[in-house]
């Protein structure tokens, strides 16, 4: 993942019928369930809700629930703290120290379904896999380069309101994001950078097409 800087992922697992994102560990002592939410929080119920509503039967209100817990009330989706906290997570590293936005995608009730299952199983979640993958197309993308037009390696991206930086892979960017937002860019050693970017789509659509490129101004950070 430092190699490739992925920008989204998802690890399928089964045993429960619902999409939890992070952060996945409790923040208070002794705790074992708490409300965890990540700064990019509203992006990552967006794209657990993107997944469990496009789902045959995530957010069915007819369906029974899989054991003990109904996970309707949030439409299919759950803060993974919230539900039960777990250490050194995939989510909360791939958060933390990458570019990625890894969710946990449970699709289906039954943790190890017999092989005659897996056709139907497929058609559950064929449709929510591909709206999954396109949300890859959401939030900013583009280069980062200084005044002279010369890429900028390992620029340091900073969306104002948002406690959560990013580098970009090499001189490109790409950022999930939901909404329109000013968009920083901070590095070491150039006063100025063009940063060619993509505006992000509206929220609540999926996108078919990357729309066209505008390119910005922006000024690095003096006190990083």
């Amino acid at each position: 993942m430092e190699k490739i800087p992925f920008v989204l992922g998802g690890n399928l697992q089964g045993g429960e019928l619902v999409v939890a994102y992070p952060y996945d560990l409790v923040r208070s002592p002794w705790k074992t369930q708490e409300h965890t939410p990540t700064p990019d929080d509203h992006v990552f119920r967006w794209l657990a809700y993107s997944y469990a509503s496009t789902h045959r039967l995530m957010t069915d209100a007819r369906r029974r629930v899989c054991h003990t817990e109904d996970f309707q009330k949030e439409e299919g989706t759950v803060n993974g703290a919230s539900w039960h906290t777990v250490a050194g997570s995939l989510n909360d590293f791939s958060y933390l120290h990458t570019n990625c936005f890894e969710l946990s995608i449970y699709v289906g009730c039954d943790k190890y379904p017999h092989e005659s299952q897996l056709p139907e199983e497929w058609e559950n979640n064929r449709e929510s896999l591909i709206v999954f993958m396109e949300q890859v197309h959401r939030g900013i993308k583009g280069l980062v380069r200084d005044s002279h037009g010369k890429g900028i390696p390992n620029a340091i991206i900073s969306v104002e309101g948002i406690n959560h930086d990013i580098r970009t892979g090499g001189v490109s960017l790409q950022k999930l994001s939901l909404a329109c937002r000013r968009v920083r860019c901070a590095f070491a050693l150039s006063s100025s950078s063009t940063m060619i970017v993509r505006p992000p789509q509206p929220y609540g659509t999926v996108p078919h097409s990357s729309p066209d490129p505008v390119t910005t101004k922006v000024s690095p950070l003096r006190n990083f």
